[in-house]
């Protein structure tokens, strides 16, 4: 087929020019709530070796579970959501979700915990592809940028809820366990009910019979290894300098720490969403990227002073994620829009599984390393992450109000 088949076309103009309805903000709300889910599974696993059953010794696992987890969920539903749709798999992975996190919520077991944050991240790892493609592919596109920002900073806001959870329930596992417990019920309820009522994606329907090459030329080769690098300063960027910084170097303020640094990203989301959502995806992410690298930079020069005061450390992490969550908008908007629907899922997943890899090895590599060798190593990390954006900026594609195929 050819990509440029005036059927096609006419069919994806109807979908970028349509006025928003009903049923996109049933997408929207659906999508969101994945994202909400997804966060409370990001956080927990951090959090969760506070609890007095699980070993010092074992938070390494714990740990490392999330990212092979979303690895997981990645590379494998992300390339089935091609291949059989967008709603079946959907349906699927918030099963798979609730299992692992309703799981958590009544185990007292350290080694089970580690299996059922696997499970709760690899339903969520296809989450996070489905949700983006379906988003992309059916929402008008004068909205498009904005409703993918603000429904993945729901991931933000659920991870400061978990800990803020944490924070006033500090001294009772039972009832941050009955928390989690609800939140996940109600998660699944919400999410099972709207995703029922979900239709096929249209553009996934229109192609899924289609036959298309897949060219590996230079700029697509660019364009990859550019949001490769993006990917890897958000994912491995993110989870060590807010998620695991704690547990690592500063146990007794995990959940401190987790709650004041990505509530900085999700006011940053909430208040400069929209904005971000109607601005040249490239300008955004050199932002973003820019902000951090500087930030961390910062870090590294004065770590000694920093580190006199834990709210030193403290106040430059928020400063550092408010520039994490530009990135973080930039990377939603980018990875589905530079691919198309037959492969969007397989894009999306390969493009962040790069960063899971990373993220896995940096797990071990950094478990009993200095604090000094810590901020080098998320130093590095965030110059991977802004030669991903200046790259993009020089060879990638603007898709700032351009149609996806």
């Amino acid at each position: 087929m050819n990509y440029y088949d005036k059927t096609y076309k006419d069919l994806r103009d109807a979908l970028d020019d349509k006025p928003w309805n009903n049923y996109d903000t049933l997408i929207f709300v659906t999508v969101s709530v994945s994202f909400f889910m997804w966060g409370i599974a990001l956080g927990i696993a951090p959090l969760v070796t506070t609890w007095y059953f699980v070993p010092s010794n074992i938070d390494i696992f714990i740990i490392a579970a999330s990212p092979l987890g979303l690895l997981s969920g990645n590379l494998i539903l992300g390339t089935l959501s091609d291949k059989f749709g967008r709603k079946k798999l959907f349906l699927l992975t918030v099963v798979i979700t609730a299992t692992g996190l309703s799981g958590i919520a009544i185990s007292y077991n350290y080694l089970s915990l580690i299996f059922l944050i696997f499970i709760a991240e690899l339903g969520l790892g296809g989450d996070e592809t489905l949700s983006l493609s379906l988003l992309s592919e059916y929402l008008p596109l004068k909205s498009r940028g904005f409703s993918l920002i603000e429904s993945s900073n729901m991931a933000n806001i659920a991870i400061v809820l978990i800990a803020g959870i944490f924070i006033l329930f500090g001294s009772s596992v039972y009832n941050q366990k009955l928390s989690l417990g609800i939140i996940a019920v109600a998660g699944f309820l919400i999410a099972f009910i709207t995703r029922f009522k979900l239709k096929e994606s249209i553009r996934w329907e229109f192609n899924k019979k289609k036959k298309f090459n897949v060219n590996i030329d230079l700029k697509n080769i660019l364009n990859f290894t550019s949001l490769s690098f993006i990917g890897i300063a958000i994912i491995v960027g993110f989870a060590f300098s807010d998620l695991v910084i704690g547990p690592y170097k500063f146990p007794e303020y995990t959940d401190l720490i987790i709650f004041l640094s990505v509530l900085s990203e999700s006011l940053t989301g909430i208040l400069g969403g929209y904005f971000f959502g109607k601005s040249g995806r490239k300008v955004i992410s050199i932002i973003g990227f820019s902000g951090l690298l500087i930030s961390w930079i910062f870090v590294v020069l004065f770590i000694n002073e920093i580190l006199v005061n834990i709210y030193y450390l403290i106040i430059i992490l928020v400063i550092n994620s408010a520039f994490g969550e530009i990135g973080w908008a930039s990377r939603v908007m980018l990875e589905p829009e530079n691919f198309i629907t037959k492969f969007r899922g397989t894009g999306i997943g390969s493009v962040r599984s790069v960063g899971y890899f990373l993220y896995v090895f940096t797990v071990f590599a950094l478990f009993n390393a200095g604090i000094h060798e810590y901020a080098y190593y998320i130093l590095i990390i965030y110059i991977i992450g802004f030669l991903g954006s200046f790259l993009y900026l020089i060879y990638g594609n603007e898709t700032k109000n351009k149609s996806i195929y």
